[in-house]
């Protein structure tokens, strides 16, 4: 299962340039394989520009790069990585699924990012008990200094956040006083 995390969409309701880059990429796995399937994810994140759900426009391109409705799974409502991560795999378990898409208990999945986001992700699906690979896509055009700076920033404050967060629920499941 191929699952393709959301980012930004522009106010005209089309991907911006990471989004694209995703759906690029997941475009050409998926017609590598008929039988691999995508799960599209991102619901609509706080202050953005856009009223329509990351996996909507996600879906839409890829329905409009050929690739078959019945291949493509939503999960609308995530709006970050660690919500994407607890979301697409509740999803996958067959917790609010239905029919073709029902999977094992601890899901093999293959996540479609960019590779500054490849260490976030890669947490946030583990800390939800997925066994994630990672599909770094290929970047067409390497962001300024400055846009760099911030995207590696805004990696590493969250990717401490994730670790932290996961050690915390780890804790308080092996915590006795806290199951009772």
């Amino acid at each position: 299962m191929l699952i393709i995390l959301g980012a930004p969409v522009g106010t005209d309701g089309r991907p911006r340039a990471a989004l694209q880059g995703r759906i690029d990429c997941a475009v050409n796995l998926l017609k590598q394989d008929p039988n691999l399937k995508a799960l599209a994810t991102g619901g609509v994140p706080p202050g953005a520009g856009c009223p329509q759900p990351e996996a909507e426009v996600i879906a839409e391109a890829l329905r409009d790069a050929g690739i078959e409705a019945e291949r493509i799974l939503l999960e609308p409502c995530a709006r970050n990585t660690w919500e994407n991560a607890d979301r697409a795999l509740r999803l996958l378990r067959g917790e609010r699924s239905d029919g073709p898409f029902r999977l094992i208990e601890q899901p093999s999945v293959h996540l479609v990012t960019d590779p500054w986001h490849v260490p976030r992700a890669l947490l946030a699906f583990r800390a939800h008990g997925a066994r994630p690979r990672s599909v770094s896509c290929r970047v067409a055009r390497w962001p300024g200094l400055l846009r760099m700076t911030r995207a590696l920033s805004h990696e590493l404050v969250g990717y401490a956040a994730y670790l932290a967060r996961w050690f915390w629920l780890w804790a308080r499941s092996h915590n006795p006083r806290s199951n009772s």
